[in-house]
């Protein structure tokens, strides 16, 4: 019965995050009543929960009246009411408002649901994470006895908006992390603890709160490399332990009583995972690039900003040696660059929409220019100012479907306008061929250097080892004393090796 009450609190909480007062608004005349209930949404048992009515919207004299579920008379006829639960399960608070006016009697209720909890575990998820994966450990967890509280943004967001989303839930229902024994964070390498740290920058109270408890970071990369990572989060965070181990080790926290317990747990049944603590997170002072990376991400700069920066040499490395080795025609070797980050930023799908959309309006307007014979600066200037144009009815329609894009992407799509420049200049000087090879090839290779980048495990390698960033240098002193001929040049010229072989 213990357990099916705490499922039952869990479903109700559930539905009380997302509208944790339910209000009846009686409107008669031009004199709304409106109850409101504030206050938290679960408690601990034994401990005591305050809800306070004072949002209420109302007019004239007032009668409070305080109901629990299961009792028919009011347990406070105040603006507030305080209730110390004794057993775990959900229960609901009613409130009761009427008032007078003009002796005319108006009511208005609202109730807020509460689940009472023994052991309370905090699970901050992102959208890499499947729903029902989640609804799975939660009702595992409350099979035994376990109330967890899960934090997951709803709603889809391009990839370098997915810290933004985790900041914003977790600021919004940052009182979920009071009265919790650990905090699970199952998140896209360190996006959870960078959003964690932001929300507790700004909450000194629940920043001391968490220094007594332990952070679960869930990966499936490599531990080493993330532990790396997160000395720079622990820093600041400053939590008793923050320990990175696999999904599998879920079960043995939930039936643990105690980290101490939980380790042990571990180690009985072969699980990989590690502990950083106050003395595993020193930093060698030789380590200057992995220094820079963790200040940066301990003073407010995204780790996916990081790691465009971090991946940018290597974007620049492959695509020389697709110019250099294979012979692959793009425009250049910034514009590529700049198509690659904005794929990356974007999401390839939406990168190459917004590539285009750009190229089209660069074309079209160009077009209807040529009867104005008009210098060529001017010209581009204003096929630069439509296609910017075009770029902010594009944000507007994405802004109208839910598509939002920070300060950062927005910079890298006016840098993307400029490519229409390069196109068209190709197209007015070798014609379309020529133009729609090099814009192929040029989004084939920036395809290419996503493909390759985007792997989890050398985005984890570059944050935790930012230094392997130099060895593109060497790589690209090789291929610039490069001599052979390029790939396509063995096919290019086939008939020319055939004629001096046969002589």
């Amino acid at each position: 019965m213990r357990r099916f009450s705490l499922i039952a609190g869990i479903l109700t909480i559930l539905c009380a995050v997302a509208s944790p007062t339910i209000a009846q608004e009686v409107d008669m005349q031009d004199v709304p009543v409106i109850a409101t209930i504030t206050g938290p949404n679960d408690i601990a048992v034994g401990r005591t929960l305050v809800l306070d009515a004072s949002s209420s919207v109302f007019d004239g004299d007032v009668e409070y009246r305080w109901y629990r579920e299961g009792v028919t008379q009011p347990i406070s006829r105040s603006v507030e009411a305080v209730y110390t639960p004794e057993e775990p399960g959900a229960t609901i608070i009613r409130l009761v408002i009427t008032s007078m006016i003009e002796d005319q009697e108006f009511i208005a209720e609202a109730e807020h649901a509460i689940t009472v909890y023994d052991r309370k575990i905090v699970l901050i998820a992102d959208l890499t994470v499947p729903r029902d994966k989640v609804d799975i450990h939660q009702k595992e967890a409350a099979d035994l006895g376990v109330y967890l509280r899960v934090l997951q943004p709803k709603e889809a967001s391009i990839p370098l908006g997915d810290e933004s989303a985790l900041f914003n839930i977790v600021s919004e229902q940052s009182d979920a992390l009071i009265g919790a024994e650990s905090i699970i964070l199952w998140t896209d390498g360190v996006l959870g603890l960078q959003a964690l740290m932001r929300v507790m920058e700004t909450d000194e109270d629940k920043l001391t709160a968490l220094q007594n408890q332990t952070i679960i970071l869930i990966s499936n990369s490599g531990l080493k490399t993330l532990a790396r990572t997160v000395r720079g989060p622990f820093s600041i965070l400053q939590p008793d332990q923050i320990i990175i181990t696999r999904t599998q080790a879920l079960n043995p926290l939930f039936t643990s009583d105690g980290m101490e317990i939980f380790i042990e747990q571990l180690e009985k049944w072969d699980l990989d995972f590690l502990v950083v603590d106050e003395t595993t997170t020193a930093i060698r002072p030789w380590n200057l690039i992995s220094s820079l990376v963790n200040y940066m991400l301990t003073h407010g700069v995204l780790s996916r900003t990081i790691i465009l920066l971090l991946t940018l040499p290597i974007i620049a490395t492959i695509l020389a040696f697709l110019k250099q080795v294979i012979g692959v025609t793009t425009f250049g070797l910034y514009t590529p660059s700049v198509i690659a980050l904005s794929f990356l930023a974007l999401g390839w799908p939406i990168g190459i929409s917004f590539l285009i959309f750009i190229l089209v309006t660069g074309y079209a307007t160009r077009a209807l220019m040529k009867r104005w014979r008009l210098l060529y600066i001017p010209k581009v200037a204003i096929i630069l100012t439509v296609v910017s144009f075009t770029l902010l009815l594009l944000l507007g329609i994405g802004a109208y479907f839910g598509l939002t894009l920070s300060g950062d992407t927005i910079f890298i799509l006016l840098i993307m306008s400029t490519l229409s420049e390069s196109f068209l200049n190709v197209k007015m000087e070798q014609g379309w061929y020529s133009a729609m090879l090099g814009i192929g090839e040029t989004i084939l290779a920036a395809l290419l250097c996503v493909f390759i980048v985007q792997w989890s495990i050398l985005q984890s390698l570059l944050l935790a080892y930012p230094e392997l960033i130099l060895l593109t240098l060497f790589i690209n002193v090789f291929l610039g004393r490069w001599q052979g001929l390029r790939l396509v040049e063995y096919f290019r010229f086939r008939e020319v090796f055939k004629h001096l072989q046969e002589e």
